[in-house]
């Protein structure tokens, strides 16, 4: 099960998170809406570091895109927004880049949507529906996810914490697309300050679901 952790914004934060956690993916937000903002002077001194960074963008320019991707080092995009199958579509063949792409869960899934999205993303990511387009600390029902028809995998988000491990093992073994995780304010101090202890034990838990 692979791990990401999003929402990451001080610099002595994420040193911590690569020494001590290792995640697969860290999300840096670059949403100016949002609590977990990254401010650009925090480029320099994370570009080179030796984690896969996921750039998080909420309906951004093909432009802005590109231009997080250079001064950050981003090397997976995640569309988090209302990006339409043509702008997901651009983004893929412009960057070359890994795609996740996010619908967020309020009570039922139209899966025809997601199935035009399939060739150009390669994951989906499943979120709780908020105005404020995550962060929220929120479970979805994730009954609505056991008729998945794709074999694309995807990532499971929304308000997951230490407590709901026993549920997303038995969400794995009904769905073995499920082949990663993404936390974020659960395991916070404050907004973008994680608390590593955290997320060291619950990567640990994590890592027999199978």
């Amino acid at each position: 099960m692979k791990l990401k952790v999003c929402g990451m914004r001080s610099e002595e934060n994420i040193r911590e998170l690569i020494a001590q956690i290792n995640p697969d993916w860290m999300g840096l937000i670059f949403y100016p809406k949002s609590p977990r903002f990254v401010p650009q002077n925090l480029a320099d001194s994370i570009v080179d570091l030796p984690i896969k960074k996921v750039g998080v963008f909420v309906n951004a320019s093909l432009d802005e895109i590109k231009t997080s991707i250079r001064d950050f080092g981003i090397q997976i995009i995640q569309l988090h927004g209302e990006e339409s199958l043509e702008f997901t579509k651009l983004v893929k063949e412009d960057t070359g880049l890994e795609i996740f792409k996010v619908f967020s869960i309020k009570d039922d899934i139209d899966w025809k949507t997601l199935e035009v999205f399939v060739p150009f993303v390669d994951y989906f990511l499943f979120d709780t529906f908020t105005k404020g387009y995550g962060g929220s600390g929120k479970t979805f029902d994730w009954e609505v996810l056991k008729n998945y028809p794709f074999e694309k995998p995807f990532l499971l988000s929304g308000g997951l914490s230490i407590e709901n491990i026993p549920d997303i093992q038995k969400l794995k073994l009904e769905i073995p697309q499920l082949l990663g995780l993404d936390i974020n304010s659960k395991f916070e101090i404050d907004p973008a300050l994680k608390e590593i202890g955290k997320i060291r034990e619950f990567k640990e838990r994590i890592s027999s679901v199978v």
